[in-house]
């Protein structure tokens, strides 16, 4: 599970103002010395039982409730919410300014208290796109996420704008409806089709990781990868996932219409890291053996005359020059492996130029950005 930065509980407890979060449930508060009381709104309370200190902000009930705190302690008690759906309804200020009817608030809440994702009648494809949405605005509220971009060479507002980058830290499922109302069920039950959600459990197939959608000419998601960046995983937790079923579409095939030479990265992340030191005609296979026939035939449609193979130096990786000499028989797949160049402005050691047609000779890629 992505972790909160306790720097932004802390920022929530300083900032959120319990004596306004009280007001706004219809509590009448009156000044007792340096502190507010008033009739606690979470159990039958007939003698002000409820304690605010506006010096701390904090709250305590001394009746029945017996408890108190934080702002967050004060939304999960009054929304019925978990912790983490607490902290993310005060982030986005979705709470409720009018007073409320007054009673107990529910033990656990059913209704969705967020903004929904998408309107339970539109289709898979739109689905997948709100979905794409929310992890690219979770992003960027996300200094974890921010944070790991920028120790992987990846300080580009313009790249996440771009490609739409995301974050999955399990929020998602605070902007669906409960599991228990049909359209809460019907919608899951879509998102474990699409891969989103998991079957077994329905938790978040991607949760804890930053995600690059993967994009057609026509603007749909067709594929979706994650790179796990949550410390403290499990041994034997993998750290890049994608979407069930065969890899489809081209990451970045914008380049491969506007360059006949083309680098082809392993992994998307290494191609970004390409796109950001200014080398635009770039795509990448999905890992050492995802290089696959929307590969091929996107190189074949688009007139692809050369193609520079950017893997790892490490075993996975020197296979694949053995792969690519079967790669059809339009290509002819020279390997040509520069020790420590750096050409390319990739992080990787281990850069290798390679894969030229018969009528073609190898030379240094242009930078277009």
């Amino acid at each position: 599970m992505a972790r909160i930065p306790e720097e932004e509980t802390a920022r929530l407890k300083r900032e959120v103002s319990i004596e306004r979060l009280a007001e706004a449930r219809g509590v009448k508060l009156k000044r007792h010395g340096a502190d507010l009381i008033g009739l606690c709104p979470f159990h039958d309370d007939h003698s002000p039982s409820l304690v605010i200190s506006p010096q701390k902000n904090l709250w305590n009930c001394l009746g029945a409730c017996g408890r108190g705190r934080s702002a967050i302690d004060w939304v999960m008690r009054a929304e019925g919410v978990s912790f983490r759906h607490a902290v993310e309804l005060l982030r986005q200020e979705h709470l409720p300014l009018a007073a409320k009817q007054p009673g107990p608030p529910p033990k656990k809440s059913t209704t969705v208290k967020l903004p929904p994702l998408a309107e339970h009648t539109i289709d898979d494809k739109r689905l997948l796109e709100s979905v794409v949405r929310h992890y690219h605005e979770t992003l960027k509220e996300t200094p974890e996420a921010q944070q790991y971009l920028v120790r992987r060479g990846l300080q580009s507002a313009e790249m996440v704008e771009q490609f739409r980058l995301g974050f999955a830290n399990r929020t998602l499922g605070y902007h669906l409806p409960a599991s228990n109302r049909n359209a809460g069920a019907e919608q899951r039950e879509r998102l474990k089709q699409i891969g989103i959600l998991r079957q077994e459990s329905g938790h978040e197939h991607f949760n804890g990781s930053v995600v690059i959608p993967v994009f057609n000419l026509a603007g749909e998601v067709v594929e979706m990868y994650g790179r796990k960046i949550t410390p403290g995983l499990r041994p034997g937790t993998p750290l890049h996932l994608y979407l069930p079923g065969p890899h489809r579409g081209v990451w970045n095939e914008e380049a491969l219409v506007a360059s006949k030479e083309i680098i082809l990265c392993e992994a998307l992340i290494d191609a970004l890291t390409f796109w950001c030191a200014g080398f635009r005609q770039v795509t990448a296979s999905y890992g050492v053996n995802g290089f696959t026939d929307d590969h091929k035939a996107a190189f074949r449609r688009y007139g692809t005359q050369r193609i520079y193979i950017a893997y790892d130096r490490d075993e996975a990786g020197e296979f694949f020059q053995i792969y690519t000499h079967a790669f059809e028989e339009r290509f002819f797949f020279e390997i040509v492996q520069r020790r420590g160049y750096k050409g390319f402005g990739a992080p990787n050691a281990g850069i290798r130029l390679a894969a030229q047609t018969r009528e073609a000779r190898p030379r240094t890629m242009p930078r277009t950005g």
